[in-house]
């Protein structure tokens, strides 16, 4: 049995609380707990899907066999390992990380860069401290293109544009604010897209970017209000429980290789890297 400890930020029922936190597992797990007295609010075992409050320290007991894969490997070579990592689950901070889950069973791995837990799609990961340090610097250089699929709320936005603004991250809060001039200990950010389809409210967007700041797509696009779909943080409420989404619909679906130099990655250019895109239901 494994022990996980949350606070409350938001008041919810307990159950939808923690399908929020525990998205690595399927809700009947949750229930079945419940229904064990396995789970603990305040120090006191509950037996009903009670109404949480802000402050309530929530425990629960579960069986970490029965952990959902989060990830499948979609390019590996000597070098570099690209995974397709799922929502609930962090790429390699925290508890529960595509890092140490796939560690359990193969050869250390580093990542190079990072998604958002609830944001899918394409990871990388180096195969040895040295090989990583070469590809920090390939990323931090702007020699890959990261293109993702948002679903947005549309709202006479421009079919296509280039959007240039300045982030400010506020490490307490775990957010950051866009702004259009510089301001102090601001970085400036651009995130290009184009729409590819329209549907009743809401657009299919791709989205391209080759730094990436934390949350910049999310709050960049919800600034020039193009909220995407679903997201807690920066989103529409209204639209998103409409909807019916709880997490962005946010999905990494192409990365591409542009290294200039003669660095011994450079194959990487050649490499085709991307997935299907996982809204095209919704259109």
């Amino acid at each position: 049995m494994k022990k996980y400890k949350f606070m409350v930020e938001k008041p919810n029922k307990v159950l939808k609380f923690l399908e929020y936190n525990l998205q690595e597992y399927k809700y009947s797990n949750l229930s079945q707990a419940l229904r064990k007295k396995d789970i603990i609010v305040n120090n006191k075992r509950i037996k009903s899907n009670e109404m949480l409050k802000v402050g309530d320290v929530v425990e629960i007991y579960l069986d970490d066999k029965k952990i959902e894969s989060k990830y499948n490997v979609v390019y590996q070579d000597d070098n570099v390992i690209v995974f397709n990592k799922q929502k609930g689950i962090e790429v390699c901070d925290g508890e529960y990380n595509l890092k140490n889950e796939y560690e359990k069973h193969n050869k250390k791995i580093y990542a190079v860069h990072r998604i958002d837990r609830n944001t899918t799609g394409l990871v990388v990961f180096a195969k040895s401290e040295n090989i990583c340090k070469l590809l920090t610097k390939i990323f931090k250089s702007h020699y890959v293109k990261k293109y993702y699929y948002a679903v947005v709320k549309n709202v006479c936005i421009k079919n296509e544009d280039v959007l240039g603004d300045y982030l400010l991250k506020n490490k307490e809060s775990s957010t950051v604010k866009i702004f259009n001039k510089k301001v102090p200990n601001s970085n400036y950010i651009e995130t290009k897209y184009n729409i590819i389809k329209n549907g009743e409210n809401i657009s299919l967007l791709n989205v391209c970017i080759t730094a990436g700041k934390t949350h910049q797509i999310r709050a960049h696009l919800a600034y020039h209000n193009m909220p995407i779909v679903g997201d807690e943080k920066y989103g529409d409420n209204v639209l998103n429980k409409l909807l019916k989404q709880k997490t962005q619909l946010l999905q990494a679906y192409k990365i591409e290789f542009d290294i200039k130099n003669n660095s011994s990655l450079k194959y990487l250019n050649n490499v085709k890297l991307q997935i299907d895109c996982a809204f095209k239901n919704m259109f």
